[in-house]
């Protein structure tokens, strides 16, 4: 899908110096890697529909984690457009931890650009959240809008419990609280398949957040679930996916029957 080139965030030199630092002070412990893939969504919102993909690529560094949603049929005559959405990911200590993030939404009149770039060593969060310049703290377990999707996957594959992470997004940090709801089967266009329900949410907003991670897919999400004060808003699909075959590895569904279905 093309969309418009997307500037890199610029992550200042005293923030990588003092990452560097920290990383050779702190023990040499590495969370699960999260294998590469490409997916392809099918978006419901309302009367409205869309398509959403989600790729992730190793890099150097760590990842790099890259959303996009641009409107089909009624939605994309009303609003051209597209949102796309790019992170860097870093293991740090252990966790999977952002060094930025940049959005860039053309369907929004007029179009907006955001910009973060995190430090964890120092904990801070510096950048541009509309005509708002950013300064603000960083805490232990913090991650962004799509960087805490990664997060999840490392842990699922690590199979370690999933903290309460604090995400930053519209220039604010929310602490949500994470469920994990296991043997759920979800049977959609690109198959059927058992899955693990994360469900996330925050005590100070009426958003909430269900992802459905399916184990065969090296715990690539196949189900987005987006509510807000009970409601069902918007539904994110798997129709197509694509995973590096040198680092897929097939997972056995458990042997007992799923009692949940989607």
């Amino acid at each position: 899908m093309a969309v418009a080139a997307i500037r890199q965030p610029v992550v200042s030199f005293s923030a990588i110096v003092a990452f560097c630092i920290l990383l050779a002070a702190a023990p040499v412990t590495a969370s699960t890697p999260v294998p590469s893939f490409s997916a392809t969504y099918d978006v419901r919102y309302g009367i409205l529909s869309g398509t959403m993909t989600l790729q992730l690529s190793p890099i150097e560094t760590g990842y790099l984690y890259e959303t996009s949603l641009r409107p089909n049929g009624v939605a994309a005559w009303l609003r051209r457009g597209a949102i796309s959405e790019r992170t860097t990911l870093v293991d740090m200590d252990g966790r999977i931890l952002p060094l930025d993030y940049y959005s860039r939404d053309t369907i929004a009149r007029p179009s907006r650009e955001t910009t973060y770039a995190f430090d964890p060593g120092n904990g801070r969060v510096t950048g541009q959240y509309k005509t708002h310049a950013i300064d603000a703290g960083m805490p232990d377990n913090g991650q962004n809008r799509i960087s805490v999707h990664i997060a999840i996957m490392s842990s699922l594959l690590a199979a370690t419990d999933i903290p309460d992470y604090s995400v930053f997004d519209r220039g604010r940090w929310r602490h949500y609280r994470f469920e994990v709801i296991r043997d759920q089967d979800v049977e959609i266009s690109a198959g059927k398949f058992e899955t693990v329900e994360i469900r996330y949410s925050s005590a100070d907003s009426a958003k909430s957040w269900s992802m459905h991670f399916a184990p065969a897919l090296n715990y690539l999400p196949v189900v987005l679930d987006f509510d807000e004060r009970g409601k069902l808003k918007s539904r994110a699909q798997l129709t197509e996916y694509r995973l590096d075959p040198a680092e897929h590895v097939e997972r056995q569904p458990a042997s007992e029957p799923a009692p949940g279905r989607f």
